[in-house]
C-alpha cells in the first residue's frame, strides 16, 4: 500500500511540475494557459485520489469528490476565461 501511495505521490507531483516548468517554457500565452490548467487539474486530481487511498474514511472520500468536481468544473472556465482576456488584450 505504500509503494502504491508513494506512486500517486511521485505522479501528482511530477504533473504539477511538468506544469510549472511548462508555465515557463512554452512560447505564447494559450499555451501557457492550456498547461496551466489542464495538467494542475489532472496532477492535483492524482494528489487528492492518493490522499483518499492513504485515509479512506467516508468524510474524505466524500470531500476528495467534491475537491476533483471542483478541479473539473472550475479549471475549464478559469482557462476559458484567461484565454478570452489575453484575446481581447491581443497578447
Amino acid at each position: 500500500m505504500e509503494i502504491l501511495i508513494s506512486a500517486g505521490l511521485l505522479g501528482g507531483t511530477f504533473f504539477c511540475l511538468v506544469s510549472a516548468f511548462g508555465c515557463l517554457r512554452m512560447k505564447d500565452s494559450y499555451a501557457r494557459m492550456h498547461v496551466a490548467t489542464k495538467a494542475v487539474a489532472f496532477g492535483g486530481s492524482i494528489l487528492v485520489l492518493t490522499y483518499i487511498l492513504a485515509q479512506p474514511t467516508l468524510q474524505n472520500v466524500i470531500i476528495g469528490g467534491l475537491v476533483i468536481g471542483f478541479f473539473y468544473m472550475t479549471l475549464p472556465i478559469a482557462g476559458h476565461f484567461l484565454g478570452r482576456a489575453i484575446y481581447r488584450r491581443g497578447i
